[in-house]
């Protein structure tokens, strides 16, 4: 009840539902803003070794409480003062493949051969976010929403089940991405944590992250009420304030702890 008080947006997808043999594939976003365009991948259809879905939307982030009007920015008129602005910050939540085997069992080299499939899975998000048009999960490749300057996804966050240097990360790295997690949290904190041997050693990794790019123009809209009127001249980027890993959480909870990004969204000039 108090995270429904706080966070007024909400969309939970149960893979278990649908799938029977994979009750671990739920996901879910929540949100202080509303949410649009709400898309569920299912990653499977395509990529041998996938096992859970992603969830894309966009997210509606206010830009001010009153009007978008200043006499020093052309991106606003006087004819528009009574509407404010909104930014449509693009984001995922992912669940790559896990590094254990199908059965449940893991060994070794698990880790190491299941990575080429996580590598597949981000490349195969970033393909099917440029859509700008969506029917099922075919993509119309005659349309693409975005420019070179505007990335399909601003934010991409989850269990990527995989370490600050795995194929995955180092991929969305060398699109541009920075993982807040390695920007702010030293190596020694782990985000995952699971008995091994009995007990009798605890394995501690750092499974989730949350990857950012600063450089991708995020439109924004002129909003009255809750209406989108137009797209505004203006854009804004994304830019990193902190990133941390929330204590307490550590048994009796998840075996995942929670990962907090902080972001703000600036107007450019």
């Amino acid at each position: 009840d108090a995270i429904a008080l706080e966070y007024n947006y909400c969309h939970y997808h149960h893979a278990s539902i649908e799938r029977k043999d994979r009750p671990a594939g739920g996901i879910a976003v929540l949100s202080q803003f509303p949410l649009k365009n709400v898309q569920i991948l299912d990653l499977t259809t395509d990529i041998s070794g996938s096992v859970f879905p992603a969830l894309l939307c966009d997210i509606s982030v206010p830009l001010n409480e009153n009007s978008p009007h200043d006499e020093n920015r052309n991106c606003a008129s006087s004819a528009k003062i009574d509407m404010s602005m909104i930014a449509n910050v693009r984001v995922a939540n992912v669940h790559l493949r896990p590094p254990v085997e199908l059965d449940g069992s893991a060994w070794l080299a698990t880790a190491r051969k299941t990575e080429p499939i996580r590598i597949c899975e981000v490349k195969e998000l970033l393909r099917r976010a440029r859509s700008k048009h969506w029917r099922g999960n075919e993509l119309d490749e005659d349309e693409m929403a975005f420019s070179e300057s505007q990335l399909p996804l601003d934010i991409i966050a989850g269990d990527f089940n995989e370490g600050d240097f795995g194929g995955a990360i180092s991929y969305l790295s060398s699109q541009g991405y920075t993982d807040a997690l390695q920007q702010y949290v030293p190596q020694r904190k782990e985000t995952h944590t699971w008995p091994f041997m009995r007990n009798f050693w605890t394995l501690r990794k750092r499974l989730d992250h949350i990857l950012w790019h600063g450089e991708s123009t995020i439109p924004v809209m002129y909003l009255k009420g809750n209406k989108v009127l137009e797209e505004s001249e203006c854009t804004s980027t994304l830019q990193s304030l902190g990133c941390g890993v929330v204590s307490g959480y550590e048994s009796n909870a998840s075996d995942h702890q929670p990962v907090l990004a902080l972001f703000a969204i600036v107007k450019d000039p």
